[in-house]
């Protein structure tokens, strides 16, 4: 079954992917022509495993597959993983990484990024001539209102390398000459200065490095008089005041703008460098070296040579001396309010999310230890599984909740833990916290719900309704506001959430017997009408945010109150009383919950997970023929078969037998291993002797046996 799912979301998200670069992006055609391809051969395997044909159809469907995995999972992985190791500077591992990514999705714009790290390593090891030369040709051809950005650009090469003095003398010679607007003309803080604030901190800094103190002072009065009374100029008063004050070696100063409260936009290693440098422009070698060392270890990357540097020249150091102007500015700045950096808040992280997730490999990890292995029947009924016959009977409604944190086995978990993952990020990143967590709650109590109503499956777990559910929302969110999701639209994302709904439907019709395809279009359903209702953008949104608090709330007090019920509900009180006499043919009668039915070849609960089938005979060794028939029958459907040593479900007075521990790859198709166990017993009988086969699961018989043995006593010959 597996094989068949990779095949066909190779199909489904290689076919997809491949149209989609191939129609919208030129540049990685080549890469949108492979996905093709292995969506060609994907679908040649998959018609080979249904409907047979040449054998080089199940070698293309191999190929295909695998090639669709690396193109659409491995490579971007491994893509994914470069970039963060290149924003930390670890360019030569990350540089190692896109060589991999190239060779596993060749064509899909891997070199190009790999050109771009060469350039980035460059840069931070100072060998810019190269891009100095592709600007110089860039600002030749350039339109004047251009060349202030490359320029700028320029300028700022020059200061990421240390390169002081070619810095300084570009800007005087290209940036220093544009003309300052009129007093009091409102204007933006660039056009103000002449050039970007960044720009011209960092000139301040690279004037205050190379010891014209005077300079860097001028340029910090026009920072403060430009900047003034401006809400969206305090970060770069601070900047300005910090590198100045820090070169001026006033470590007092230094100590309050770096105090973590008022600078928390700087990085640990920020704070200490430019402390450290107040201390060395102050004459204190010693707290100098000290404090280099310390943002020394809070930093990467070229960072670091500009504080191993400055670590070189502390034994010569001399403290710094500040002309008339200087230090009146010093003295000024000091003595002014320190700037308010009103930071944006950052966003927090998808928690609804991370929660939701660990929740589930919580209960997973609680159900190995305290119950036994989730991908046992048994098991996953006394634990919480939808069953639906528990709901209707004894009305544990309280499963509906608690079978969406319910998984069969290890790889359902992960499939659904990884899904949740990224389609509850996205998610939380539209509704918000609160909305997502009220419509994973609706979607996946709805769709189970539906599955509850309408699904032939009996027994049911797992939070892929709820995750359909976000998906649903995500979808709708997309469809109907499309106007504040551009970016999304721009990477394709409507037409992939489409392609996966598509996909996971047709998945669920070719595996009724395996997937819960009603849960799925229920949640699927409930997501599309809470994404609508719930959105963040439509006309009544002030009214929908009280009310996905109140069914998040709800939600919550559910699932608390579906994890006592589970807790406080032995398997014995889910099964039921044996009080209700059901005709077993016209000779025989049992005892059995009322929802249990006899279909003239056994007798069964609804949801068929418990079976007793019944002989009479007058044989002269009648259990040893039924037992001999019952194995002919059991082989049919279990590949081990072993006589058991214990006897697990004590026998009535009057009653012998045996039990067999049986096992075999789950009936469904799910991959999995079904530990049963089989009773083959009798009694004898006014007019003969009666038996018996009861099959079972294991953990079940174990659970509950006073119940099967109860059933059998009440076993009587009319």
């Amino acid at each position: 079954m597996y094989y068949e799912l990779a095949l066909i979301s190779v199909l489904i998200a290689a076919g997809y992917w491949g149209f989609y670069f191939v129609r919208y992006h030129a540049h990685v055609r080549t890469y949108g022509l492979m996905q093709l391809g292995a969506a060609i051969g994907a679908g040649l395997g998959l018609y080979h495993r249904r409907a047979g044909g040449p054998a080089w159809f199940g070698i293309a469907g191999a190929v295909g597959t695998g090639a669709g995995a690396c193109l659409l999972l491995v490579g971007p992985l491994v893509r994914g993983a470069a970039r963060r190791f290149a924003g930390i500077e670890r360019f030569g591992l990350a540089e190692k990484l896109l060589a991999i990514a190239d060779l596993l999705a060749p064509g899909s714009g891997v070199a190009e990024e790999r050109q771009l790290l060469v350039a980035m390593r460059e840069i931070r090891d100072g060998k810019i001539d190269q891009t100095l030369v592709a600007l110089a040709a860039a600002r030749a051809q350039a339109s004047p209102e251009k060349r202030l950005a490359i320029d700028e650009r320029t300028a700022m090469l020059y200061l990421t390398a240390y390169r002081w003095d070619e810095a300084i003398a570009y800007a005087e010679e290209h940036l220093f000459t544009i003309e300052a607007p009129r007093e009091g003309q409102p204007t933006a803080l660039r056009r103000a200065l002449g050039i970007a604030p960044p720009v011209w901190v960092e000139l301040l800094g690279a004037y205050g490095y190379k010891g014209n103190l005077e300079q860097a002072a001028r340029m910090l009065a026009r920072l403060e008089d430009v900047c003034a009374g401006r809400d969206d100029a305090a970060i770069w008063i601070h900047r300005g005041r910090m590198v100045f004050l820090a070169l001026a070696g006033r470590v007092a100063a230094i100590e309050q703008l770096t105090d973590k409260r008022a600078s928390r936009h700087l990085s640990r290693g920020a704070r200490a460098y430019w402390l450290a440098v107040a201390h060395e422009r102050n004459g204190d070698a010693g707290a100098a070296r000290v404090a280099y060392a310390n943002a020394r270890s809070k930093s990467r990357g070229r960072a670091r040579m500009l504080i191993d540097q400055a670590l070189e020249r502390l034994d010569a150091i001399k403290p710094i001396e500040l002309t008339p102007f200087t230090q009146e500015l010093v003295t000024r700045v000091e003595a002014a309010p320190a700037p308010i950096i009103a930071l944006r808040e950052r966003p927090r992280g998808p928690w609804v999310t991370r929660g939701l997730t660990a929740s589930m490999f919580v209960v997973a990890g609680v159900m190995l230890l305290a119950v036994g292995d989730s991908s046992d029947l048994g098991v996953l009924v006394r634990s919480g599984a939808m069953v639906r016959g528990f709901i209707h009977t004894n009305g544990e409604w309280w499963r509906l909740v608690s079978c969406n944190f319910v998984h069969v086995g290890g790889l359902h978990l992960l499939i659904n833990a990884l899904g949740l993952w990224v389609l509850g990020k996205l998610c939380e990143e539209m509704f918000g916290p609160v909305r997502t967590l009220a419509i994973f709650g609706i979607a996946g109590v709805g769709g189970f719900v539906a599955s509850y109503l309408a699904s032939p499956v009996g027994i049911s777990a797992g939070a892929s309704g709820a995750i359909f559910g976000l998906l649903g929302a995500v979808f709708a969110e997309l469809s109907l506001h499309k106007q504040h999701h551009r970016a999304a639209w721009g990477r394709g994302m409507w037409g992939s959430l489409a392609v996966v709904a598509v996909g996971q439907v047709g998945i669920d019709f070719m595996y009724a017997g395996v997937t819960d395809q009603y849960a799925h279009a229920g949640g699927l359903a409930f997501g599309l009408l809470m994404g609508m209702l719930l959105s963040p953008h439509s006309r009544w949104t002030k009214l929908a945010e009280p009310v996905a608090r109140i069914l998040a709330a709800a939600f919550v007090a559910a699932c608390i109150w579906a994890a006592v019920m589970v807790v406080r509900t032995p398997l014995a009180k889910s099964l039921g009383t044996p009080d209700h006499p059901i005709a077993i043919g016209p000779s025989l009668a049992i005892s059995a919950p009322a929802s249990w039915r006899y279909d003239g070849d056994s007798l069964h609960d609804p949801d068929e997970m418990i079976e007793l089938r019944f002989a009479t005979s007058n044989a002269v060794a009648p259990f040893e023929a039924f037992t001999a028939h019952e194995r002919e029958r059991i082989h049919k459907q279990f590949d081990r078969i072993v006589v058991a040593t214990e006897h697990v479900v004590p026998l009535p007075p009057g009653w012998q037998g045996s039990e067999l521990e049986v096992s075999g790859e789950d009936p469904d198709g799910a991959g999995g291993r079904q530990q049963y166990r089989i009773v083959i017993a009798g009694a004898p009988m006014p007019g003969g002797i009666v038996l018996v086969s009861l099959e079972i699961a294991d953990s079940m018989a174990r659970a509950a046996p006073a119940f099967f043995t109860a059933q059998l006593a009440s076993l009587v010959r009319k």
